[in-house]
């Protein structure tokens, strides 16, 4: 064996879509990839700094491959940071920042690479069924509670043109579209994400699209449209941000929307979209939250349809404007508000899988499940689903009857599309 690496990635998909590039690279460089945790000449940890908990397991996994490499390559939005839990990690660490990440042959010291011109473009394994790709990086809201960016800098976006060709090079059923602050794409050239999706559609014949995380201030309702009339090309999926459903919150957050605003969107998205899927992030024990802020929060989650919710409860990050706000919440206090919000979410996952059972729903198959015989695959609208079959479904797209649930997962049965008789029954469950 050659030269070997691993990569862990931590946070957001924008980090997931940063490392498939930085492991394309090294890969068409000639290095061989194994598991993170086993020893490699170059090991690669590709951090998220949002919370302090993120801050500790960044931390922790530094220290780890630390342990198993030669190399140790700290990425990600963590790759500046110097204090807290980053003190103990190895000063002979190399720290790549993230707009640097194309350059990691050249700083780990890479011999015997090829030329630029045998460097994939599009950064994919080629065994990804779905592909994520990066269309922008950086944020101008500046969030008080936010370091990111301070890390990623200013909202910056890939030209039009520059998606396409990425999207033609992948050759993926799937390509997720993400990015720091995906919602101000094209805003420095006057355009929107509904015009990209507009470009792209009749550009890449059979590619269906996914949106990542959006915020609620730029983003144009005209993706609606878009989903309603080619409901087997973008996905009816939303990942809208809301953070808390107290207007005094979002003013003191930054956020520039009210609740008023986020749940317009909301109701045009389920009332229009069929099939529509609604998921979010929620922070709790923000400085300021009081008890009325908190029931506001969850009078507001219980009547909304939404399918997943990530919580996550205030973490403050030196620097930031929030850092030095008055009125902290108690940790315990957070944490308490946290548990409750968390069975609430519990709760409206299990009633969206269950109200989208009986229904066919076209599902992308991605890989193989821990149970022999049987493979994992999601859903258009972001359900994750298990159903029979091998290998060879992997990358297909299937129709799919959804039978009954197994925990956080349906059962599902192919309608069309497959062999015969791999994925007609349900043996082993």
């Amino acid at each position: 064996m050659g030269l070997t690496f691993s990569i862990h990635t931590l946070g957001c998909r924008a980090n997931q879509a940063d490392s498939e590039q930085m492991a394309q690279i090294l890969l068409s460089a000639g290095f061989e990839e194994v598991a993170f945790g086993q020893p490699a000449d170059c090991q690669v940890v590709n951090t998220c700094t949002v919370t302090r908990e993120a801050d500790r397991k960044s931390a922790q996994m530094v220290r780890r491959a630390a342990r198993l490499g030669d190399q140790v390559v700290v990425t990600g939005c963590g790759a500046a940071q110097k204090g807290g839990a980053w003190q103990r990690v190895p000063s002979t660490a190399l720290r790549l920042p993230p707009e640097q990440r194309e350059q990691i042959l050249e700083k780990i010291g890479a011999q015997h690479c090829p030329s630029g011109d045998r460097l994939e473009r599009n950064w994919l394994r080629r065994d990804r069924a779905r592909a994520l790709l990066r269309i922008q990086e950086g944020c101008d809201q500046f969030c008080t509670f936010c370091i990111v960016p301070y890390v990623r800098g200013r909202a910056r976006s890939q030209s039009r043109e520059w998606v396409l060709e990425q999207v033609l090079a992948l050759g993926t059923q799937e390509v997720v579209l993400s990015g720091i602050h995906l919602s101000a794409w094209g805003q420095e050239r006057q355009e929107d994400l509904a015009d990209l999706l507009e470009f792209l559609l009749p550009r890449t014949p059979g590619v269906r699209y996914r949106l990542s995380s959006v915020e609620p201030d730029l983003f144009p309702t005209r993706i609606f449209d878009l989903m309603v009339g080619y409901p087997e090309r973008v996905c009816p999926h939303l990942h809208l941000v809301l953070q808390h459903a107290s207007d005094a919150v979002l003013q003191r957050m930054h956020r520039g929307y009210d609740l008023a605003h986020y749940d317009a969107l909301v109701q045009e998205f389920v009332t229009r979209v069929p099939g529509a899927c609604l998921t979010t992030d929620l922070m709790v024990g923000f400085p300021g939250e009081t008890h009325q802020d908190f029931e506001i929060l969850m009078r507001y989650v219980r009547r909304t349809p939404f399918a997943r919710i990530h919580v996550f409860p205030y973490s403050q990050r030196p620097g930031t404007s929030a850092a030095r706000f008055p009125d902290q919440v108690a940790e315990a206090v957070s944490q308490q508000r946290r548990d409750r919000l968390l069975k609430l979410a519990d709760r409206k996952r299990i009633a969206f899988q269950r109200q989208n059972l009986g229904q066919i729903r076209e599902a992308l198959v991605e890989s193989e499940s821990e149970q022999p015989g049987w493979m994992k695959a999601t859903s258009d609208n972001f359900l994750p689903l298990l159903l029979r079959g091998g290998p060879a479904l992997r990358g297909k797209r299937l129709l799919c009857r959804l039978q009954r649930r197994r925990g956080e997962l349906i059962i599902a049965v192919a309608e069309s599309g497959a062999e015969t008789g791999t994925v007609s029954r349900e043996e082993g469950f």
